[in-house]
């Protein structure tokens, strides 16, 4: 594929630039709070919290290593980082599509177990698992990239369409049996499991809501705070995993369609918009957390110095293991 985008108007290469690199910024520093927010605070550093920061890091590799090249693509009007950084931008691009589907089913089964599974939680959850977990994650998926690269099934090129570089498929039956692969255990399973894992979850708290009712018409708010704590740990969830799937959906619809001839053809305006789904995406989780989690939220706070530093957070931690 050539490495130049189509003639465009000055106001549409104007836009278009200034929207990714307000995305970037904002992902780049949203990321990096919650990052350093866990690091600095010692009580964020719990099970659910470090899928948080894995989650964060993923998003930060794009804001790190693909957006800013992508808008200065979106600005010149061409790849002008030549074909070794092309693959380096391709691998995190890549490494992002298949890894973040996986990190949020991995959060979706840690918080079914800590709520409806609560006597496991400890075996298969302890901090050490957990890394476990996501090194084995991220080890799946480097190893299968790379791989595929390195046996000739697939090539990283610029993509004009995305304004990122990508892989591309070499052989026809290496194609499908790519998807094969890929579609049923970076996309199929993570939604089965989410899906699965938040509606087991809610069922048991509304199921909970309703026994602790007698104990607050008495007046006892004890459980009453305890589901709060836990139901706003998975509002959060269910929030991340609503936005993931609107941003992230439409691009595996397009790859498909695009990859087995189901259309020709799209609108650069369509593909391009379905790439930056993908980079709000990266940008909107740190604020679902500190939505949701006060310690996070004033993390935001301190660093746009909307609180005294001086002033002694004392909020607990509501994300609790």
């Amino acid at each position: 594929m050539p490495p130049f985008l189509e003639p465009r108007d000055t106001g549409i290469v104007i836009v278009e630039s200034s929207t990714l690199l307000f995305l970037n910024v904002v992902s780049l520093f949203g990321n990096a709070i919650i990052c350093l927010a866990v690091y600095r605070k010692r009580q964020l550093r719990t099970t659910t919290n470090l899928f948080i920061v894995a989650l964060a890091v993923c998003d930060l590799s794009s804001a790190v290593f693909v957006m800013p090249f992508s808008s200065a693509v979106l600005i010149k009007g061409e790849w002008i980082f030549g074909d070794v950084y092309c693959n380096v931008q391709g691998f995190f691009t890549v490494l992002n599509i298949y890894a973040s589907p996986c990190l949020i089913a991995l959060t979706a089964f840690n918080r079914y177990v800590r709520i409806v599974k609560t006597n496991m939680y400890n075996k298969l959850f302890s901090m050490g698992k957990c890394q476990l977990w996501i090194c084995s994650v991220y080890v799946v998926v480097t190893t299968y990239i790379v791989t595929q690269v390195v046996v000739g099934n697939q090539k990283i090129q610029f993509v004009p369409g995305y304004a990122v570089c990508t892989t591309t498929h070499l052989r026809e039956a290496a194609k499908v049996i790519h998807y094969s692969f890929v579609v049923p255990v970076f996309v199929v399973s993570p939604i089965v499991v989410t899906t699965i894992c938040c509606c087991r979850i809610f069922k048991t708290i509304r199921r909970h809501n309703k026994d602790i009712l007698p104990s607050v018409q008495n007046g006892s708010n004890l459980y009453l705070n305890i589901s709060r704590r836990e139901l706003k740990v998975s509002i959060s969830l269910f929030v991340v995993v609503i936005v993931f799937a609107f941003c992230w959906i439409p691009l595996w619809v397009l790859a498909l369609m695009f990859r087995f001839k189901l259309v020709s053809s799209l609108s650069r305006n369509v593909t391009l918009f379905i790439m930056f789904l993908v980079f709000v995406s990266s940008t909107i989780n740190p604020f679902i957390y500190a939505g949701i989690n006060e310690t996070f939220r004033n993390e935001f706070r301190r660093f746009f110095k909307c609180k005294s530093p001086s002033i002694e957070l004392s909020t607990s931690i509501e994300l609790r293991q």
